[in-house]
């Protein structure tokens, strides 16, 4: 597998989705806003995002893929997986359906203080949750592709919710809404059941033999789903941190929107460059461990780390310095405020500190589930989690909202350091002095550059641009220079 090509396309596409994510931001803040419209959508949204990460992309692909592989990709496993996963999916969203009021009041208890806003919240949700059947779907049908090293046609699927976002917010703006809410809410749904009949149709396609059958309960099955039980609180560590987080924030008003676009913000680095690592480290790192080639494992980590960390670095600098003109430039227009702009870049300036940790930990996570060892991650994350928690509950009094970047941070360097102690003693980890010298060089150069940055005068979107560019246009070849020569 050419690991970097991969990388690369990976990163690319889910680059051009983060584009089109933005501007579905911008048109969401002038639309909505930052306060009652806006923390009821994205409340009711971050429940299928959670159901997705952990169902689809999180733990299911992680236990599936390397079992996909060691079955020498058997169609009547992965069709009998699918299956499972249909009946599953269909129970789950029945629940909801029913329960999804004191769902609400669970992760959103602060929405009762604001006479209609429970409510409504609740309704949007509903309509939302529907979502997660073809959402879940369409990553397990992305997990098949990737184990054939097919990578593009899946990663490419989320610009197609967020262009349909895109066009269901113009029409709100040009012929006006009163119905905003329900218009979106159907708009993600109906984004859901295109994307999971494309990617089926592309599996007939390469003729993988992919189809709903009666499911059957076989050793397989049973020990996948056992391994699913295990390991589903460690692959949602962040998703479900950010919920503990939304319940927290709950409390201070607009504080739930803030910490999105905070989010929205760190995760694009991370999304086109550590996600895009670990979804191709998961197939290779799979292939490399059934074939017990650990050569292969340690070269792929370490070229993973440097390559990854010499991007990352300059994310966290030029984010950290520039936060506060990004998100003036990006955002404030329409019913957004200088005060919001204020609130969410220093949610930014903590957050992006955490952006090291979570490229790692990918590189750790992705070795150990490609070895089916699912208990270590688990516990890892566990442990991580409480300490989020607690710092959530302990700094909100405090500071506020910031206890949750806070607690991000800390947790993750914390779940980064166990899940590198638990690789190394397993073998599965040998770090070369070269990475060490490479990591310490990018981050000095990185600094140095922000520092510079700082002195530079943002008047305007064009000179916020060039500063940018000219930071990547400086970086980028000394940083080259320094991975080949070091």
């Amino acid at each position: 597998m050419k690991l970097g090509k991969h990388i690369f396309g990976v990163g690319a596409m889910t680059g051009i989705s983060r584009i089109f994510g933005f501007v579905r931001d911008v048109l969401i803040a002038r639309v909505l806003g930052a306060g009652r419209l806006s923390d009821v959508f994205f409340t009711a949204f971050r429940l299928p995002n959670l159901f997705r990460d952990l169902l689809g992309e999180g733990a299911l692909s992680s236990i599936f893929i390397p079992m996909y592989a060691d079955s020498k990709r058997d169609s009547k496993f992965a069709q009998n997986v699918f299956s499972w996963l249909m009946v599953i999916l269909l129970g789950l969203t029945l629940l909801f359906e029913i329960f999804m009021p004191l769902v609400i009041c669970i992760l959103a208890p602060g929405f009762e203080a604001e006479a209609g806003k429970l409510a409504l919240t609740v309704r949007i949700a509903r309509i939302m949750f529907v979502y997660v059947i073809f959402v879940c779907l369409s990553a397990f049908l992305s997990a098949v592709l990737n184990a054939f090293s097919r990578f593009l046609l899946a990663s490419f699927m989320p610009v197609l919710l967020n262009i349909m976002l895109i066009c269901a917010l113009l029409l709100a703006m040009v012929f006006g809404s009163d119905n905003v809410l329900y218009l979106m809410a159907g708009t993600v749904v109906v984004s859901g059941i295109l994307q999971m009949l494309i990617l089926w149709g592309r599996i007939r396609h390469r003729h993988f033999g992919l189809r709903l059958i009666v499911p059957r309960w076989t050793p397989q099955i049973r020990d996948m789903f056992r391994r699913f039980g295990v390991s589903i609180v460690g692959s949602g560590f962040y998703q479900i941190t950010m919920i503990i987080g939304t319940f927290v924030a709950s409390f201070q008003s607009g504080a739930v929107s803030w910490l999105y676009y905070s989010d929205r913000i760190v995760q694009l680095p991370f999304a086109m460059i550590g996600l895009a690592l670990g979804t191709v480290l998961m197939s290779s790192m799979s292939s490399a461990i059934a074939d017990k080639n650990y050569r292969s494992v340690y070269i792929q980590q370490n070229s993973s780390m440097r390559r990854g960390l010499m991007l990352i670095f300059p994310c966290v600098a030029g984010l950290f310095v520039l936060s506060e003109p990004i998100i003036r430039y990006l955002f404030q227009y329409g019913a957004w405020t200088g005060t919001a702009t204020t609130a969410v870049s220093y949610a930014i300036m903590i957050q992006v500190f955490a952006l090291p940790a979570m490229l790692v930990s990918q590189i750790y996570s992705k070795t150990l589930y490609a070895s089916q060892d699912v208990k270590t991650p688990v516990r890892t994350s566990m442990i991580s989690l409480a300490v989020a928690s607690v710092l959530y509950l302990t700094l909100f009094p405090f500071v506020g909202y910031l206890a949750i970047p806070i607690g991000v941070v800390a947790s993750g360097y914390l779940k980064n350091y166990l899940l590198a102690r638990a690789c190394r003693r397993c073998g599965l980890s040998r770090i070369d002095s070269r990475t060490v010298r490479a990591i310490v060089a990018f981050g000095l150069l990185s600094a140095i550059l922000g520092l510079i940055l700082t002195q530079v005068s943002i008047t305007g979107i064009w000179t916020l641009m060039f500063a940018i560019a000219g930071y990547g246009i400086i970086y980028l070849p000394i940083a080259y220079v320094i991975d080949r020569k070091i």
